[in-house]
C-alpha cells in the first residue's frame, strides 16, 4: 500500500512520481515487475487519485463556506444598525462600515484616512481626544457622547464606544445615533420641571382668581354708583378689561397645577384650529394660510386647552413677524409605524404645522424654547416671558401627542404638533341659553372667602335675588334643609368647589341631593380645568361659575339654570 502523500503536492507532481516508478526496471527486491505488480500499482494510483479529487471537493467546499460566510459577515458590518470604524491613535480612520458612512453623511471612499474629529462639533472635540487617548493608554474599553456637525443637515447626537485591538496600534469603534433618544429625554426633564412647578402655580392661581374676582366684581358695583356718560365710567371699563385678560394668563397657568389634566371629547379641529389662529392674529397685518385636509380625523381633546395652543404658537409666529407677512397652517391626517417617533406608539394622528416667516430661533436657544424657566424675552419691554410654548408642550404631553420645532435662522420656524385620532362620533354642540330677565328668585350662596360671598350678594340683590350667605358645605345642608322645612326652599345653590379647612362644594352637593334630588346647584371655582367644572353634570351640579366672573357671566348662568 502506498503512503497517502502529502497534501501540498499538485496532481501534476503526483503523476510524474507514479511514471518514474513504472519506469523502474526492477522492484525493490531486484525482481523484474510482474504485470500483477503493475495492475496493483494502477489501482493504488487510481484509488490515490479519487482520494484526491475527493479532497478538492472538500477544500472547494470549505473555500465557498468561507466566502458565504465572508459575504454575510461584509453585510452584517455594512449594514448594521450601528456604524463601525477603525482609529489610529490620532483619529484616522481606517475601516469604516456603511452605517457609520451614513451617520456622517460623506460617501465610505471618502471618509476612511480622514480624521473622524473633523466631524466632531467644535466644543466637543477636546472630549473626544481625551476619550481616544484614554482608549489606548488604559488599554480599557471607554465610551462618550458628541455631537456631529453635518453641512445643511440637522446635528446628530453620537455615542461612541471603543477598546484599542490587540496590537495596540488601532482601537475598534461602536457608533449608536442617539439623536432621538436624547430628544425624548429632553422632553421628559422639559415635563417632570413643569410637574414640579404646577404645586406652586396652582396654589397662587387659585389665591389670584379670587382677588381677581372680587376686583372684578367691585367694578361691577362702582359703575352702577356713578351717572351715565362720566369720565370714570370708561376707567372702570379699562380696568375691568385688564381683570379679564389677566384672567386669561391665569387659566394659562393652571394647565400646569396638579389634577388639570384635559377633559377630552371627540372634537372637530380643522373648526377649532381656524377659531383659534384667526382670534389670535386679528387685528394684526399678519394673513392666514389654511391648508385643513377636508377628511381631517377628530381628535379627543380638551377644546380649551388645545384652543389656548394653537393661540399661542400663533401669536409666537405674531411676534416672528411685527411688520406682516403669512402664518400657514396646515393639518394632515398620519400614521406612524412602530419606532416612528420615539415618545409615541404607532397607530393615527393628526399632524398640525404652523409656520411663520420670521428671524427664526438660533442654535443655541433652540433646544430651550419648551423651558419654562428660559425665556429670550426682556422682561418689561416685550409682552410675557416665554410661558407660552412650556403651557403648549405640557398640554399636547398630557393629551398622548407631542410636539417638535424646526427652525433656521433668517428662514422661519415651523412647530409640528401630533395628537392622536379618535374613532369615537362626534356629539352635537349644547345650545346655550342666552340670558335674559330673571325672575326674583332665593339663592343661597357658600364660599369660603367672606369678601367675594359679599360681593356676590350685592350683585345678586341688584338684580332683585333674594339671598343668603353661607361659610361650607355643611353651613349650605343646614341652611337649605331649614328653608325646605320652612316652606320657602332656595331657587338656586352656588357652591364654591374648594373650602379650606371645611366641606367643600363636590361633598355638599351629595348631601344637598340626598335632601332634595331637584335641587340646581352651580359650582363655582378658580380651576376651570376641574373635572367638576368641566363635566358639572355627573357631580350633580347644573353649571359651572368660572372665577374671576364679572355681572354679566352671573347672571347668564343664573338664566340657564333659572330660565327666563
Amino acid at each position: 500500500m502506498l503512503k497517502k502523500p502529502n497534501l501540498g503536492l499538485d496532481a501534476g507532481s503526483l503523476r510524474r512520481r507514479a511514471e518514474e516508478r513504472l519506469r523502474e526496471p526492477q522492484s525493490e527486491s531486484g525482481q523484474a515487475r510482474t504485470e500483477a505488480d503493475m495492475q496493483h500499482l494502477v489501482h493504488e494510483l487510481q484509488v490515490h487519485q479519487i482520494e484526491l479529487e475527493m479532497q478538492n471537493e472538500e477544500l472547494q467546499k470549505a473555500r465557498d463556506e468561507m466566502e458565504a460566510g465572508l459575504e454575510k459577515f461584509s453585510d452584517l458590518y455594512d449594514f448594521a444598525p450601528v456604524g463601525y470604524l477603525t482609529l489610529d491613535r490620532e483619529g484616522t480612520v481606517l475601516e469604516a462600515n456603511l452605517t457609520s458612512a451614513s451617520l456622517l453623511g460623506i460617501e465610505r471612499s471618502r471618509l476612511v484616512k480622514r480624521r473622524f474629529g473633523s466631524y466632531v462639533s467644535a466644543s466637543e472635540l477636546p472630549a473626544f481626544n481625551t476619550f481616544l487617548a484614554q482608549v489606548f493608554e488604559r488599554r480599557t474599553r471607554a465610551f462618550c457622547e458628541v455631537t456631529l456637525l453635518k453641512k445643511g443637515k440637522p446635528q446628530v447626537e453620537l455615542r461612541l464606544e471603543a477598546a484599542v485591538a490587540a496590537s495596540g496600534r488601532e482601537c475598534r469603534a461602536v457608533l449608536a445615533d442617539i439623536t432621538e433618544r436624547k430628544r425624548a429625554e429632553e422632553d421628559r426633564l422639559i415635563l417632570n420641571r413643569l410637574e414640579s412647578t404646577a404645586i406652586l402655580v396652582g396654589g397662587i392661581a387659585h389665591d389670584f382668581n379670587n382677588l381677581l374676582t372680587m376686583i372684578l366684581l367691585n367694578l361691577e358695583l362702582a359703575e352702577t354708583l356713578i351717572p351715565p356718560g362720566e369720565e370714570l365710567a370708561n376707567v372702570l371699563e379699562q380696568a375691568k378689561q385688564a381683570a379679564r385678560t389677566s384672567g386669561g394668563l391665569i387659566q394659562q397657568l393652571l394647565i400646569f397645577a396638579s389634577g388639570g389634566a384635559p377633559i377630552r371629547k371627540p372634537t372637530r379641529l380643522a373648526e377649532l384650529i381656524e377659531a383659534s389662529v384667526r382670534l389670535a392674529v386679528g387685528g394684526s397685518r399678519l394673513r392666514c394660510d389654511f391648508s385643513l385636509a377636508e377628511d381631517l380625523w377628530p381628535t379627543e381633546v380638551d377644546p380649551g386647552q388645545t384652543g389656548q395652543v394653537f393661540r399661542n404658537l400663533a401669536l409666537n409666529a405674531r411676534e416672528a413677524m411685527p411688520e406682516g407677512g403669512t402664518i400657514s397652517v396646515r393639518a394632515e391626517n398620519v400614521v406612524l409605524g412602530p419606532h416612528e417617533h420615539p415618545s409615541l406608539p404607532p397607530g393615527d394622528y393628526v399632524r398640525v404645522s404652523i409656520t411663520d416667516r420670521g428671524g427664526g430661533i438660533s442654535k443655541d436657544v433652540l433646544p430651550r424654547i419648551f423651558d419654562p424657566y428660559f425665556s429670550t424675552k426682556l422682561r418689561g419691554a416685550q409682552k410675557g416671558m416665554g410661558l407660552g410654548l412650556a403651557i403648549c408642550h405640557a398640554v399636547i404631553q398630557r393629551h398622548g401627542g407631542a410636539i417638535a420645532v424646526q427652525s433656521e435662522p433668517g428662514v422661519g420656524t415651523t412647530f409640528h404638533l401630533l395628537l392622536p385620532a379618535s374613532r369615537k362620533p362626534l356629539q352635537p354642540e349644547k345650545a346655550s341659553v342666552p340670558a335674559g330677565v330673571l325672575r326674583h328668585e332665593r339663592i343661597l350662596v357658600m364660599d369660603d372667602e367672606e369678601e367675594g360671598r359679599k360681593l356676590v350678594r350685592s350683585l345678586l340683590r341688584q338684580m332683585g335675588h333674594e339671598v343668603e350667605l353661607v361659610e361650607d358645605g355643611h353651613g349650605a345642608l343646614v341652611a337649605y334643609g331649614s328653608a325646605k322645612g320652612l316652606g320657602h326652599p332656595f331657587d338656586a345653590v352656588i357652591l364654591a368647589l374648594t373650602v379650606r379647612g371645611g366641606v367643600g362644594g363636590a361633598e355638599a352637593i351629595r348631601e344637598l341631593l340626598k335632601v332634595d334630588p331637584a335641587v340646581k346647584a352651580i359650582v363655582m371655582s378658580g380651576f376651570a380645568n376641574e373635572p367638576a367644572m368641566l363635566e358639572p353634570e355627573c357631580y350633580g351640579f347644573k353649571d359651572v361659575l368660572t372665577k374671576p366672573f364679572d355681572r354679566y357671566s352671573l347672571q347668564k348662568v343664573l338664566a340657564r339654570v333659572l330660565g327666563p
